[in-house]
Formats: C-alpha cells, sequence, structure tokens
C-alpha cells in the first residue's frame, strides 16, 4: 500500500510539472477556401460542370496552448465555402454560372501533435471538430438564352417562356435566379478536419503560423422542406441527389504568447524574495561590537 501510494505521488508530481511546461499564444488569422461540393444530383444533370474557385475567408482569431510534444487549438472565423458549376448548353458549351455561397462562423477545436520540433519551428499535424453556424447562404443560377437539358419530371412547372423542343427546352436569358436562400439551409453544421501547421517563432514574443486543413461536412447542408421539395421535383434548376460540402482551407496568422509577460513579474518576484533572504541570512541579528584595546 505504501508503494502504491509514492508510486502514485511520482507519477502526479511529474504530470504537474510537466504540464507546467507549456506555452499559450493569442492572435489573429485571415486565409482562402476552396470547395468541392459532392452532390449527387449535380454530378449526374447533364446542366453543370464543376469550377474550382478561391473564397476569401476573412478573418479569424486563434487562442493556443503548446506543450512539449503536443498542443490545443480554438480558432473561430469567418468562413466563405460553397462551389460554383457552369452552367453547360445541349451542345456542350458554357452559357452560365450556377454559384453556391455560404457564410459560417466556424469554430473548431483542434489537437495537434509536434512532428519536427526546433528552438524557434516547429510542424505539427493536427485533427479538428468544428460547430459552424450559418450566417448567410444563397445558391443562385444565370445564364444566356440558350437551349438546357431539363429532366422530364419538371415539365409540368416549367414557366411559359421556356419552351421544349425535341432536343431539350430553349430558355430565356436569367440573372440571380434564386434556387434556395437562407432559410433552404440548416442553420448548424459539423465540420471533421485533418491537416498540417508549421509555427515560426520570429522573437521571443511573436509567431507566425501557416495552417492546411481538409474539412468534411458531416451532416446535409439543406433543410428537410427544401429536400422533400427536391424529391418531389418542385425545383426547376436542381434534381435529387444527397450532398456534402469539403473544402481545403489555407490560413496565415500571427500570434503573441501571452504567457511571457507573467513569467517576468514572477521573475521579478523571485528576485526580490531571494534578496530579502540573502540580507536575512548574512545578518540574523545586530553585529556585535568590539571593544578598542587600551593604550
Amino acid at each position: 500500500m505504501v508503494r502504491l501510494c509514492t508510486t502514485l505521488l511520482l507519477i502526479f508530481g511529474s504530470a504537474l510539472s510537466y504540464a507546467q511546461q507549456f506555452s499559450m499564444s493569442l492572435g489573429v488569422y485571415t486565409g482562402i477556401t476552396s470547395t468541392f461540393t459532392l452532390d449527387d444530383g449535380i454530378e449526374k444533370d447533364p446542366r453543370y460542370k464543376g469550377s474550382y474557385e478561391l473564397k476569401f475567408a476573412p478573418i479569424g482569431v486563434n487562442f493556443g496552448m503548446d506543450y512539449e510534444g503536443f498542443g490545443f487549438m480554438v480558432s473561430p472565423g469567418v468562413t466563405n465555402i460553397g462551389q460554383n458549376f457552369y452552367v453547360v448548353n445541349t451542345s456542350g458549351g458554357q452559357d452560365g454560372k450556377r454559384k453556391i455561397d455560404l457564410k459560417y462562423l466556424n469554430i473548431p477545436a483542434a489537437f495537434k501533435v509536434h512532428i519536427i520540433r526546433l528552438s524557434f519551428f516547429k510542424i505539427s499535424g493536427l485533427v479538428s471538430i468544428s460547430a459552424a453556424y450559418l450566417m448567410e447562404g444563397t445558391e443562385t443560377v444565370s445564364h444566356t438564352e440558350t437551349k438546357l437539358k431539363f429532366p422530364s419530371e419538371v415539365y409540368p412547372i416549367l414557366p411559359p417562356d421556356y419552351n421544349v423542343e425535341y432536343d431539350g427546352v430553349a430558355v430565356p436569358e436569367v440573372n440571380d435566379y434564386v434556387m434556395s436562400e437562407k432559410k433552404d439551409f440548416k442553420s448548424l453544421q459539423i465540420f471533421a478536419a485533418a491537416g498540417f501547421r508549421s509555427d515560426w517563432d520570429v522573437s521571443n514574443h511573436w509567431r507566425v503560423s501557416v495552417d492546411f486543413r481538409m474539412n468534411y461536412g458531416l451532416y446535409e447542408p439543406r433543410t428537410d422542406e427544401y429536400m422533400a421539395k427536391l424529391n418531389a421535383h418542385q425545383t426547376l434548376y436542381d434534381i435529387p441527389g444527397d450532398r456534402r460540402d469539403m473544402f481545403a482551407q489555407l490560413t496565415v496568422g500571427i500570434s503573441r504568447y501571452i504567457d511571457f509577460e507573467k513569467s517576468d513579474q514572477e521573475r521579478k518576484k523571485k528576485l526580490k524574495g531571494s534578496s530579502k533572504k540573502h540580507k536575512l541570512t548574512r545578518y540574523p541579528y545586530p553585529k556585535p561590537r568590539t571593544k578598542k584595546p587600551k593604550g
């Protein structure tokens, strides 16, 4: 029993001393995203072809804690995602764009393992899970006057100026036709991510970081009400199919170590305490007087 208690005390003491060897940092970041909208309906729809573009992820805040071999991060920020698609006519030409624009307040919590660790530089592998709250959401289509292959199931809801012909549907020019809006998207999404991060200590107080992650949305982003309309073929420019959003995100940030000032203050207190102790040790009682010799 005594040996077990001693062992537990040693383990606890080691863990406590190890846990105290960490650094904290707080900073801001910005970056870009590139989205791959995995949609079964779009994939089999002859009216669309993928277009890969970059979107701006304007701002975020990062708080990190780094231990000897691992670390933790929380980095809430605004993220823009959504892939765009070319509108393809019956001859294979590109006559317009289908745009998906989703803006989220994304709050990822990440765990990272330091792969390379030097005194001024480290590279880490990381995994994260995040809750994303929808701020804005739209899906629109624009095209010139052309001919498109609409599925026969939507013929009953075609507008009067959409004319069915033997090889497709002749359609007028359309500008920003709203396919879905914010109410048609779920307000909450969960993203799982994995990637790499590099941290450069440019001084004792400042760090520059580059972060790359692949994110995958765990939920269908559209509401059940919209999916019911989709499956009933009541959507003119969309056909049934499950969807997931996957996006690559590259960010660059700058952070300040927020534990340095505290360490400096503690160091000053320790120095003052040691100087007082030193004085007390040298002169614990009044110095004895010595008599001068006579004569």
